[in-house]
């Protein structure tokens, strides 16, 4: 699908590298780079060889640089006013998760998007990995029945240094939206309500809520359970975290990297106790467009824009993984479930 748009890139750390090189694939011209810190942008210019204008205000890129795309690459405190100003001067936008730091941000942010027939998207990079769509394939065959639960363990002593150690629920806010968001993609569920309860682990780097564990009640009575810490030293996870996916008929459990395996039950042959099980892994590769991270959302965000297909991970849908999010935020502060409705 070749490419007839300019971007303005905001927001020139760490993250954008990955953006970047996305967009140059889908032949997408980043025309202006914005950030509080010009040697950021310029840093980025020179790493990618970019041809594009260097800003440290977003209105003044808005006035000066033919662009129909933006892509929020800032800070999530930041996402609300970048986003709106993206919107309301006729830019579809693909922002950095999360979508906006609440629910009426968010409403506001999807309200704005529609009123002007634009594309609001976010990037939910960790949904489009290979192993995902591998399993989100071997459910759909029905070997293992109707899911009834699923569990999630992410442990990852990441030391990033910066804004993120500064943050408050770091954990909820800047990491678990992306295993909240697989496990709505996986199930075809939203969540209900949740428990949850966060806290700081002596030892802990960070500010506050390094580490949290948290049970959602989901749509088709699955339950979602969720645990996870970002001080936890030694034998850590991958970042996609370890699965087990519970069925009615049987479990599917991954590793986070490669390795993908089920069994059902054959409820025809029984060994005392147990019913024999049948072995089961992937046969097939999931589409590419669909595999490949950063690049499958761009992918669809563009698709999205020119043949009015929509992107999963469009704000409209996305709401609800932040949701989760905030539900357990939630949840920890007032010590007891909470309902959780979009």
């Amino acid at each position: 699908m070749p490419s007839k748009f300019e971007a303005i890139m905001v927001g020139c750390g760490a993250m954008s590298a990955e953006w970047i090189r996305s967009a140059k694939e889908l032949g997408i011209h980043i025309s202006a780079l914005v950030d509080l810190n010009l040697e950021l942008a310029r840093a980025r210019a020179s790493q990618f060889q970019l041809d594009a204008r260097l800003f440290d205000n977003l209105d003044n890129a808005i006035q000066k640089v033919q662009a129909q795309v933006l892509f929020d690459c800032t800070v999530p405190s930041a996402h609300g006013e970048v986003d709106s100003k993206g919107l309301t001067n006729g830019l579809h936008v693909l922002e950095e998760k999360p979508l906006a730091m609440s629910l009426t941000e968010a409403y506001r942010l999807i309200d704005l998007a529609e009123k002007n027939k634009l594309v609001h998207a976010v990037i939910q990079n960790r949904r489009f990995h290979p192993g995902v769509r591998k399993i989100r394939r071997l459910l759909d065959r029905g070997l293992i029945g109707e899911i009834t639960t699923v569990n999630i363990d992410f442990f990852v002593p990441a030391h990033f240094g910066g804004f993120r150690e500064k943050m408050d629920s770091i954990l909820l806010t800047d990491m678990a939206i992306h295993p909240f968001d697989t496990a709505r993609y996986l199930t075809g569920a939203n969540a209900e309500s949740v428990y949850c309860e966060e806290w700081n682990p002596k030892g802990s780097w960070w500010q506050h809520g390094a580490s949290a564990h948290a049970i959602f009640r989901m749509s088709g009575d699955i339950r979602c359970t969720f645990r996870g810490s970002w001080c936890s030293e030694g034998l850590r996870t991958p970042w996609d975290s370890v699965w087990r996916i519970i069925g009615t008929n049987g479990t599917i459990c991954w590793d986070g990297l490669n390795d993908i395996r089920g069994e059902y039950a054959n409820k025809e042959k029984a060994d005392g106790l147990f019913y024999e099980t049948e072995s089961f892994v992937p046969s097939e590769e999931p589409d590419p467009k669909e595999a490949r991270g950063h690049f499958s959302v761009m992918y669809q965000f563009l698709r999205n824009i020119e043949e009015g297909i929509p992107a999963e991970t469009r704000s409209a849908d996305n709401i609800q993984s932040l949701a989760m999010v905030l539900g357990a935020i939630e949840s920890a502060k007032v010590g007891q479930r909470v309902p959780i409705s979009v």
